[in-house]
C-alpha cells in the first residue's frame, strides 16, 4: 500500500485573497542584493515582497485579537526577547534559505518543474496581480516576477518535501497498526459547572450518590449504550488503540480502560471502570477496526516523512553558505497593517 502524503502546491490558494493595505510600503532599493546563497543573489525586493505577503496573512488573523501594535509590542515577545516582527522575519529567512537549498538538490531526487507547471505559476501570478488593488500591490512590493518566483520556490519546496519522504511507507508495515475501537461514556466525579459556569466540587456524599448512579447506568448501558448516555446527559465518544498505546502516565488513555477493552469481545459493554476523578463505561465496537488501522498507519507514515525531511534538510543547512545583509533586511518593517478581503470565494489551480 502506498500512501502519498502531499500533492502539488495549490497555487491560487497560496495567494488567493484580495489584500487591502493600511498604508504605503517602505521605500527600499528593490534591486539591492540582500542575501546570497552559493552563487545566487537574492534581491531585497523579493525578500520584501515575501515578508509583506507573509505579514498580510498574520494581520488578517491577529490584529483584532492583539491590537495594531502587536508586531513590535514587547508584551508579545518570545522567550528570546524577539518581537513578533523579528521572529517572523527570521522564520521567513529560514524558509527562503531552505527553498533555495532544496532547489539545488532537485536532481538528487529526480524532481523537476515542468513547462506546464511554469504556465500554471504564471497564470496564478497574473491572477494575483489583477485581483489586488494598486495600493495593496505597492504596499507589498509585489511584481509579476516576485510572485512567480515565490510560487516557483513554494512548488519546489512541496515537490522536494514529497520526494524526500517518498519511501517512508516502504519502511513501515500496516500490519503493525491494527486497532481496537471502543465507545465510552466518561462521568466526572470531581465536580461540575453550575448554571453560572462556575466549577463546583462534589462533596463526599454527592460522590457516593453519583457512584451509585454510575452503577445503574452500567446496567442499562448493557442494553442501550447510546440511549443511556442520552438519558443521563452524557456524550458518547470513541477511541482507537493498538499495541503501541502509551501508558496513561505518558499520555495514553486510562490504563484500566485499555485493560478492560483488551478483555472484551465486539459488542460487549463494561461495568463501571474507575479512572482518575472519573468513571468510564465502554462498549467495544471493533476488535479489528480497518479504518482506524489505516488512519494510524497514515499518521505514522506522515510522522516518518517529517523525520526524514528534517534529517535531510538539516544536512543541507549545516553546509549552507547563506548570508544576509542585516542592514538591508532591517529596512523591511511591518509598520503598515493589511486586512484581507475574503468576500469572494477563492478559485484554485494546481501545478501538477
Amino acid at each position: 500500500m502506498k500512501y502519498k502524503k502531499r500533492t502539488a502546491i495549490l497555487l491560487a490558494g497560496v495567494l488567493g485573497a484580495s489584500v487591502l493595505a493600511g498604508g504605503c510600503g517602505n521605500r527600499i532599493n528593490q534591486d539591492a542584493v540582500a542575501a546570497t546563497i552559493g552563487d545566487q543573489e537574492i534581491t531585497l525586493g523579493y525578500l520584501n515582497f515575501v515578508a509583506h505577503y507573509t505579514q498580510s496573512s498574520y494581520d488578517s488573523l491577529l490584529v483584532s485579537y492583539y491590537g495594531e501594535d502587536y508586531w513590535t509590542n514587547e508584551e508579545y515577545a518570545d522567550d528570546d526577547g524577539l518581537t513578533m516582527e523579528d521572529s517572523v522575519k527570521a522564520d521567513i529567512l529560514d524558509d527562503v534559505e531552505l527553498a533555495y537549498l532544496l532547489e539545488a538538490h532537485m536532481d538528487d531526487y529526480g524532481v523537476e518543474i515542468t513547462d506546464e507547471d511554469m504556465e500554471a505559476i504564471t497564470a496564478a501570478a497574473e491572477e494575483f496581480m489583477s485581483d489586488n488593488t494598486d495600493e495593496a500591490i505597492a504596499a507589498m512590493g509585489a511584481t509579476q516576477e516576485y510572485v512567480e518566483d515565490y510560487l516557483y520556490y513554494r512548488t519546489v519546496y512541496s515537490r522536494m518535501e514529497e520526494a524526500i519522504g517518498a519511501d517512508a511507507d516502504d519502511q513501515l508495515s500496516i500490519e503493525d497498526y491494527t486497532r481496537r475501537t471502543f465507545s465510552y461514556i466518561e462521568i466526572d466525579t470531581a465536580g461540575y459547572y453550575d448554571d453560572d459556569y462556575e466549577y463546583v466540587e462534589y462533596t463526599d456524599e454527592e460522590v457516593e450518590e453519583l457512584v451509585s448512579t454510575i452503577a445503574l447506568m452500567a446496567v442499562t448501558a448493557a442494553e442501550d449504550f447510546d440511549g443511556t448516555a442520552e438519558t443521563y446527559g452524557y456524550d458518547v465518544s470513541t477511541y482507537s488503540y493498538g499495541e503501541d498505546e502509551e501508558s496513561e502516565d505518558d499520555g495514553g488513555f486510562c490504563d484500566a480502560v485499555i485493560a478492560a477493552a483488551d478483555a472484551m469481545s465486539e459488542g460487549d459493554v463494561s461495568e463501571a471502570i474507575e479512572g482518575t476523578d472519573c468513571y468510564y463505561i465502554i462498549r467495544l465496537d471493533s476488535e479489528d477496526d480497518e479504518d482506524a488501522q489505516e488512519s494510524a498507519y497514515e499518521s505514522a507514515v506522515s510522522d516518518l516523512q517529517d523525520e526524514i525531511f528534517t534529517e535531510v534538510t538539516d544536512g543541507y543547512l549545516e553546509e549552507s553558505d547563506f548570508e544576509v545583509d542585516e542592514n538591508l533586511w532591517a529596512k523591511v518593517k511591518f509598520s503598515k497593517l493589511f486586512t484581507v478581503d475574503n468576500t469572494e470565494e477563492d478559485e484554485t489551480s494546481t501545478a501538477e
